[in-house]
């Protein structure tokens, strides 16, 4: 299915980020990091000494590398493994001993399970029958399309989704007779975009950023947020923020004029030839639907790592899965990525340095409200301009360090930074979603940057609103 996508979005999806220099150029902004590296070892910074200051360099090159997109995820992590011991901020065997990290695990887990649940053609089919059945009118039609992207992401990965639903949605938008430039084929692709990303927000496998945040949250302070938790602590701003998209597409939507008839009849075609629900999609979904039970019921007890992996087994074992598809499905790339973000994290806070920095910004912030509210506006700044992943593994160790100086609830300041990396709804660069439904021709850039634009201003005011209010009622420290 991901080769019927046009070849801009299928490099995006596989790549997991697109570089934003061009290669020949690539060695300037290498360069230039290197430069920043310099500058930082010699220069004289108040508060910044001993292992200190070489640990903020290596900060500083991760941060402007995954900033820039100089290099792909991956390449930046080899960077930074490689300068951690290489500086004397940690040791070899400290640094690579946070590849063990059960996040890392999680998020393998995860990522294998979505393969079968691709391959076997079960997202294909809820995805066909979703929309031929609520799509009876343009409305309707764009509802389904939200709601079903928002739902799929609960249980798959963001730019997975979008990956699935891509070739239905073009077809669709081709069938009602849209054409490139129109608002149909615009609010018809943004709902994908954006129904995928808010539901992104809503559990722990929409995204592989949640994952990592909860592996930096357990690796400083040894706190942990489960399943169950996590979805009720961000679930209303999820449920709010679809109403506000909706209401935004369908204001995008009017005065147009398609009709949904050959739409439905393609539909209707490719629901006749997938033919019945084979075995592999039925034992996919059950095998799916124990793990997200375990997960909620069992997450704290066997470990969300432990359940992930005993649905992969299951996978192999019932032969509903296939290790040569795993193999070109999982972007095993961003594993290094992770590990290396979380070595990052832990040198920051072995060496002082994160509590340092989080001096540095008391000088202006000088209570816990406002502490939250900059990690929140830094975050939602920083994830137009890098991937969310990128965005979360920067920050976390600085949201920490505050939430520690304030005595703030470090699980606030967790979601406080991996909620709102999700709010990436303007920029290509920021997130595959918005690359891939760009790539259809149906999305110009500066719509997708203008549209966005007042649902991410939305999401954030909503964010503060259920963090000062709603959080306080079901036993999260508020702001």
């Amino acid at each position: 299915m991901l080769k019927t996508l046009p070849k801009k979005a299928y490099q995006t999806l596989r790549n997991g980020i697109r570089w934003s220099r061009q290669p020949q150029y690539r060695w300037l902004w290498c360069l230039f990091a290197a430069g920043i590296y310099g500058f930082i070892l010699n220069a004289p910074l108040p508060g910044i000494e001993g292992d200190a200051k070489p640990a903020l360099g290596v900060f500083a090159v991760a941060a402007f590398l995954w900033g820039t997109n100089t290099l792909p995820l991956a390449v930046t992590g080899i960077i930074v493994l490689f300068l951690i011991p290489v500086s004397g901020a940690l040791s070899s065997e400290q640094t690579y001993a946070y590849f063990g990290n059960r996040a890392v695990f999680f998020v393998l887990g995860a990522f294998i399970l979505a393969s079968p649940i691709m391959r076997s053609g079960l997202s294909t089919r809820l995805a066909l029958a979703v929309v031929s059945r609520f799509g009876r009118s343009q409305q309707a039609l764009m509802a389904a399309i939200l709601l079903l992207a928002a739902s799929m992401s609960f249980v798959l990965s963001t730019h997975a989704v979008v990956a699935m639903l891509f070739p239905v949605i073009l077809e669709v938008v081709q069938a009602a007779g849209a054409q490139p430039g129109g608002r149909f084929g615009l609010a018809a692709f943004l709902s994908l975009a954006w129904g995928a990303s808010i539901g992104g927000m809503g559990t722990l496998l929409g995204g592989a950023r949640t994952p990592l945040a909860i592996g930096l949250l357990q690796s400083t302070t040894g706190q942990s947020i489960s399943f169950v938790q996590w979805t009720m602590w961000s679930i209303p701003v999820v449920f709010v923020l679809l109403l506000v998209a909706y209401g935004l597409i369908l204001q995008i939507g009017q005065g147009t004029a398609v009709s949904l008839k050959e739409a439905h009849r393609y539909l209707e075609a490719r629901s006749r030839h997938l033919g019945p629900i084979s075995r592999r999609e039925s034992v996919t979904a059950l095998i799916t639907l124990l793990t997200i039970l375990l997960w909620v019921f069992r997450g704290e007890v066997w470990g969300l790592d432990t359940i992930a992996f005993s649905g992969v087994l299951l996978c192999f074992i019932s032969q509903v899965a296939d290790w040569r598809e795993v193999e070109e499905d999982v972007n095993w790339g961003i594993f290094i990525m992770y590990g290396s973000a979380i070595a990052l994290s832990a040198m920051l806070r072995e060496t002082g340095t994160a509590s340092a920095l989080a001096e540095g910004l008391v000088t202006w912030i000088h209570a816990p409200t406002l502490s939250f509210i900059a990690i929140v506006m830094l975050t939602i700044l920083l994830t137009e301009g890098m991937s969310n992943a990128a965005s979360v593994a920067v920050l976390m160790p600085i949201a920490l360090a505050l939430a520690a100086q304030y005595g703030v609830d470090p699980r606030a300041m967790t979601l406080g930074v991996t909620v709102p990396s999700g709010l990436a709804f303007m920029l290509p660069s920021s997130a595959p979603a918005i690359a891939i439904v760009i790539g259809s021709g149906y999305v110009r850039p500066f719509e997708a940057f203008r549209r966005g634009f007042w649902l991410k201003l939305s999401g954030f005011l909503l964010f503060l609103v259920m963090a000062k209010f709603y959080w306080p009622l079901v036993g999260l420290g508020g702001i």
